[in-house]
């Protein structure tokens, strides 16, 4: 009969209804109902009521047990699959290690507003904990590989870079680096020197040519001679040939009566050897 109600359905439905006035009761909160120890799991956050947890538990148990997985719709539908796949609670749950060999100037790329920044990327993308720590060890590895090519076609440019300098300078070649990281003191401090140092650009050709140029043109000779090694400056093979060729314009040299004849000779064969021979 339309009329009868069975007694254990009613009391069902009134304990169920005491249940839902006793969470609404509670500040408005429905996890008030849950028990202590799982109340305040950060996971339940997004739900506003009891229905919308009971429809995400329905939407992922419908994806469970499947070899295909529906498309998500909704916005809570996608992070229910995201966390299913291993997505964390929250973007600092990501842990990323980076390769122990990551060079200093590439390790600061790295840096904590970087890594925080991409970890809220991922996790708005919905990538999980793997996925995340796997991209920045390939990134990582990368950027590696790249600084090493790099570095490698540095140091081959630099070399042929230094024979070239050490045939243009021939025996002047250790004189006139000293008188370049000379001047890279007198005019730039001992912070430039270190710079240069470090960043191997003390070491480039056309910057030692350069201010091995300006120590010459701007420093006493008597105390670039002491940086020689000797009483006098080496020469370039293009000096002593300059010089070679001023004194053989000289009177004296093409005459052999001229007292200073005989010098003049030796001293341009002299100036001769230096610029023809290593």
């Amino acid at each position: 009969m339309p009329n009868d109600v069975a007694p254990a359905d009613t009391a069902d439905n009134a304990e169920a209804v005491s249940v839902t006035e006793k969470s609404t009761d509670a500040g408005g909160d429905w996890r008030a109902s849950l028990s202590e120890d799982i109340r305040e799991n950060p996971s339940f956050s997004k739900f506003k009521d009891v229905n919308g947890l009971a429809a995400s538990y329905v939407n992922l148990q419908s994806h469970l047990g499947r070899d295909k997985i529906a498309k998500p719709v909704t916005d809570s539908d996608w992070d229910d699959v995201y966390e299913f796949l291993g997505r964390p609670e929250s973007p600092e749950k990501y842990e990323i290690e980076l390769p122990e060999n990551l060079p200093e100037e590439i390790a600061g790329q790295f840096n904590d507003e970087t890594l925080s920044s991409f970890k809220q990327e991922a996790h708005k993308l919905g990538l999980n904990a793997e996925q995340v720590k796997s991209l920045v060890a390939w990134q990582a590895g990368n950027m590696i590989n790249q600084h090493e090519a790099y570095k490698g076609i540095i140091d081959q440019s630099m070399e042929q870079g230094e024979i070239a300098l050490k045939a243009e300078w021939g025996r002047a070649y250790d004189q006139n680096v000293k008188f370049a990281h000379k001047a890279f003191v007198k005019y730039g401090g001992e912070q430039l020197a270190a710079k240069m140092e470090a960043s191997g650009m003390g070491n480039d050709p056309d910057v030692l040519r350069a201010f091995a140029n300006i120590a010459k043109t701007t420093m006493a000779d008597k105390d670039l001679a002491g940086m020689s090694g000797g009483t006098q400056m080496a020469l370039t093979p293009e000096e002593a040939r300059a010089e070679a060729a001023t004194i053989m314009s000289h009177p004296a040299y093409t005459d052999k009566r001229h007292p200073e004849h005989n010098s003049m000779v030796k001293k341009v064969q002299a100036l001769f050897n230096q610029a023809y021979t290593d």
